[in-house]
Parts: C-alpha cells; sequence; structure tokens
C-alpha cells in the first residue's frame, strides 16, 4: 500500500482546513492554519493569543486540543480517501507538557507506516470500527514543548456509502 501515490495534498488540505475550522469550532476560536499537509503529515499552525493562559503562556488545555486535531486529521483523510462514511473519535491518550510556549506553536503528526494503515482500514471494513495509534507534538521556539500518544478509533456508519465529512 503506498499512502502517497498521486494524493494531491493542495485539495486535501483545501478540504480539511475548512472542515476543522467549522465542523470543530474550537479549531476555529484557535485561528487554526495547516501550515503543511505532504507525504510526511501534518503540521496545524496556531498563534499564541487565542491560545494564552494567566501566565502568558499557551494553555495546556489548547495544546491538548491541537495535538489531538493533528492526530485526527489523518485518519480523517485515510477513511475519506477509501470513502469510508464514519466517526472518528479519540479513545484515549496520554499527554507530556516538557516547556512553557511563549509564542505562536504548532501541531505535528507524522502519517503511520503502510502496514498500520492497511491495519486501520481492514478493521474498520471488516468489522466496522478502527483503531489507529498516533504520536503527535507541539514544536514551539525551536524545541519540542509537549507531546501526545493517542489511540483514534473509526466507527464505520452502517449502510451509507457517501464519503465521510
Amino acid at each position: 500500500m503506498d499512502l502517497h501515490h498521486n494524493v494531491d495534498y493542495e485539495h486535501e488540505r483545501q478540504w480539511l482546513e475548512p472542515l476543522l475550522r467549522t465542523k470543530i469550532p474550537l479549531a476555529g476560536t484557535m485561528d487554526l492554519r495547516i501550515g503543511r499537509l505532504d507525504e510526511h503529515g501534518i503540521r496545524l499552525d496556531f498563534p499564541l493569543a487565542p491560545s494564552v493562559n494567566d501566565k502568558g503562556t499557551a494553555f495546556g488545555g489548547a495544546l491538548a486540543s491541537a495535538m489531538i486535531l493533528a492526530g485526527w486529521a489523518l485518519p480523517r483523510l485515510l477513511l475519506r480517501r477509501e470513502a469510508l462514511t464514519a466517526e472518528l473519535v479519540i479513545g484515549r491518550c496520554e499527554l507530556r507538557f516538557l516547556a512553557p510556549i511563549y509564542s505562536g506553536y504548532s501541531a505535528v503528526c507524522h502519517w503511520p507506516e503502510a502496514p498500520v494503515v492497511a491495519e486501520f482500514l481492514a478493521q474498520a471494513r471488516d468489522s466496522g470500527k478502527g483503531r489507529l495509534d498516533l504520536q503527535a507534538g507541539i514544536q514551539a521556539e525551536g524545541r519540542l514543548a509537549a507531546s501526545l500518544q493517542a489511540r483514534y478509533a473509526a466507527l464505520i456508519t452502517p449502510g451509507t456509502g457517501a464519503t465521510c465529512q
């Protein structure tokens, strides 16, 4: 399975960014922008101002949300590519906050390996529930400031043939 063969990342970015900003209002409030979407993964960029806390640094909840969104975006795109209609949820996560952030920041998540993707999609098709473990991180001021390990679950919507939204 070649995840990146004939993928129009610009088209996917144009579909995904408005989806994130409107279907998940918090992403719009945080002023999320897709800084990069390519064969390596995704980078979501955020200014500090909407996420600032009482200490003048990025609020931990905003950082958690940013990493969850970065991770959520990749299986959402995989499901869309396969025309699988599914609810996509986060089942569990572990967060680590490593350094305070005093400026804008980015949430980064890399594509999983092809065999992992194939298993996720096969589970979704065969049993109606696919699971995908991903790692995401917050990059700010030239360093890793937070990390997330999460399991996402795709719950296939029975009896629908439309592309997932």
